[in-house]
């Protein structure tokens, strides 16, 4: 598998911001397939509380389309035919069959994960990117870039969408989540020379804020410990491609 040098960057980066956000935060970085699957069940466990005022769950790493959907790739995956990408990746819907059983009125799932498809040479019918997914209701779904798309792994550390997420979340107190993902794509495409256009699809009726407008990011790490956060829990996970499978 080809490596990326960035994942595991850009996941320490997004667990630093929403934890300043107020986000009770899980991670997994280098997640094996048992891993992953673990971490999803006590997450949707998780999110069955009728308390949670939102979820969220955010990917670096590499993932493929085949036939129209969408699979993260685990780093002990052994992949030689796209026949057998069900059997050795995580299928994005089991995301959100999770995330649509939960109590929560707002949930996010954030894929920095286009890159082009490692496996492309055994792939028959290898596509570039991720496909679109219809977004369940209260459910946010942000991609890096447009679908069918590749978006960029970076060269300073991080991905350029993560790194504009991450500011755009730092510095848009008071902004509706809307807002927030707008900023991050005008800031990727500066970034990028147009080249990367990231892309959401929400059917997410109410508002939701990462900072009320009271509070600003030195706000919320100045509050006492044990303060009552904004939000009640998140959940974050990131892989990172093994540089040495596939050797």
């Amino acid at each position: 598998i080809q490596s990326l040098k960035n994942p595991e960057n850009d996941a320490l980066l997004m667990a630093k911001t929403l934890g300043d956000a107020g986000f009770e935060v899980r991670q997994l970085i280098d997640g094996n397939y048992r891993d992953m699957k673990r971490e999803l069940l006590e997450f949707g466990r998780t999110l069955r509380d009728s308390s949670i005022e939102a979820g969220l769950i955010y990917y670096a790493g590499h993932g493929v389309q085949v036939r129209g959907e969408n699979y993260l790739i685990p780093v002990n995956a052994l992949l030689a035919d796209e026949d057998e990408v069900d059997l050795e990746g995580i299928n994005v819907n089991d995301f959100l069959k999770v995330m649509n059983s939960s109590s929560s009125p707002v949930n996010i799932v954030v894929l920095d994960a286009c890159r082009n498809n490692p496996f492309k040479g055994s792939f028959r019918s290898a596509t570039r990117g991720l496909a679109p997914i219809d977004a369940p209701m209260g459910t946010l779904i942000a991609y890096a870039t447009s679908p069918g798309q590749v978006a960029m792994d970076g060269s300073a550390g991080n991905s350029p969408y993560t790194a504009a997420l991450s500011r755009a979340i730092e510095t848009s107190p008071g902004e509706p989540i809307e807002s927030v993902f707008k900023q991050a794509r005008r800031n990727v495409l500066l970034e990028t020379d147009d080249k990367q256009v990231p892309w959401e699809v929400s059917s997410i009726t109410g508002d939701f804020y990462f900072y009320p407008e009271r509070d600003t990011p030195a706000d919320a790490a100045s509050e006492a410990p044990g303060a009552p956060s904004d939000l009640d829990v998140a959940y974050w996970t990131a892989i990172r491609d093994n540089p040495t499978a596939g050797e």
